[in-house]
């Protein structure tokens, strides 16, 4: 298993890069009131037959070369149901792919967040030309990070700059925060 929910995260965005990508959309809904935790990420990448979409549920299938095994989206899939929750995977051939995973968050199982905004900063790093789009909300917190707006205002600086890349991840940290620690 992956030692915190970020790690699911940046496993996921990485299938995305890989899969062309030109725009990712993270929707993590983090709710205490309903005892719910929900991540959906979608991407406009290559997409998946229904083979393939079957055959990645598989932890012994992978389309990697520098591995015989494919963990990320297998160990997702188990994290959701061992946590009381569901796993969604749908995806079509040339419009991209959509995973949603929820859980129960008061479940002993459910991992703490981790350091999201480095996950969300990694997955842009591995192709700045990407369009990310991350939104986050709880009971009482609405927040969102555009790549896109970021990339306008920096002009021809790299969001991969040491120094704008942690601001980002500072930024989005710091805007996902909650009261209450996970």
């Amino acid at each position: 298993m992956m030692a915190n929910l970020s790690m699911h995260l940046l496993d996921i965005a990485s299938n995305s890069v890989r899969a062309n990508a030109s725009k990712i959309t993270i929707h993590f809904h983090d709710s205490i009131s309903e005892d719910i935790i929900f991540i959906e990420i979608t991407d406009n990448g290559k997409g998946m037959d229904e083979k393939m979409v079957k055959d990645v549920q598989d932890p012994f299938f992978t389309t990697r070369t520098t591995r015989r095994i494919g963990l990320g989206i297998p160990f997702f899939k188990e994290l959701a149901e061992q946590c009381e929750g569901q796993f969604e995977l749908e995806s079509k051939v040339n419009v991209g792919t959509r995973i949603k995973c929820q859980m129960k968050r008061s479940h002993w199982d459910v991992p703490p967040r981790g350091d999201i905004g480095d996950a969300v900063v990694l997955t842009l790093c591995m192709n700045e030309s990407i369009h990310i789009h991350f939104d986050y909300t709880s009971d009482s917190k609405e927040f969102y990070f555009d790549s896109l707006e970021v990339k306008e205002i920096l002009g021809d600086v790299s969001v991969c700059e040491a120094e704008i890349s942690a601001w980002c991840k500072a930024y989005i940290n710091e805007g996902i925060k909650e009261e209450e620690k996970r």
